[in-house]
């Protein structure tokens, strides 16, 4: 049995039963019953929003590939994996805030960047390795 034949069986046993809530087990019984009633209502609206996630999500992804045939006319081989760009990115640490960037080395050649956390100019000098 699914989850919801279960919870369908169980309803129909408890509708045999034909509980009062006379006792404190009868009670017991009801409350429980109801709540996994509830929780399955809960479920299925997850469900169904999952579902119409999934549906915007696929209609996303069309639009990339899409969007790519535009911008790429279909030959991507220009360009191959979109990760062979081996451009070497360096971590730089604001003497001001302590905050570290992550910059290219065109950033690092310029000599100085404007650090996004106050707003200091960071100054350096690229010292060759030999």
């Amino acid at each position: 049995m699914i989850p919801n034949e279960k919870l369908a069986h169980l309803n129909r046993l408890m509708k045999e039963m034909k509980l009062t809530g006379a006792t404190a087990e009868e009670k017991l019984y009801i409350a429980i019953t109801d709540a996994l009633n509830e929780m399955a209502e809960a479920i299925n609206g997850y469900d169904e929003a999952f579902d119409g996630m999934a549906e915007v999500l696929a209609d996303v992804e069309e639009s990339v590939y899409e969007l790519e045939d535009e911008v790429f006319g279909g030959d991507r081989s220009e360009f191959g994996d979109y990760g062979d760009f081996d451009e070497e990115i360096y971590d730089i640490n604001c003497g001001n805030c302590g905050k570290t960037i992550t910059v290219d080395y065109d950033a690092l050649d310029s000599g100085s960047v404007i650090c996004p956390g106050c707003g200091e100019l960071i100054e350096f000098t690229i010292e060759d390795e030999e």
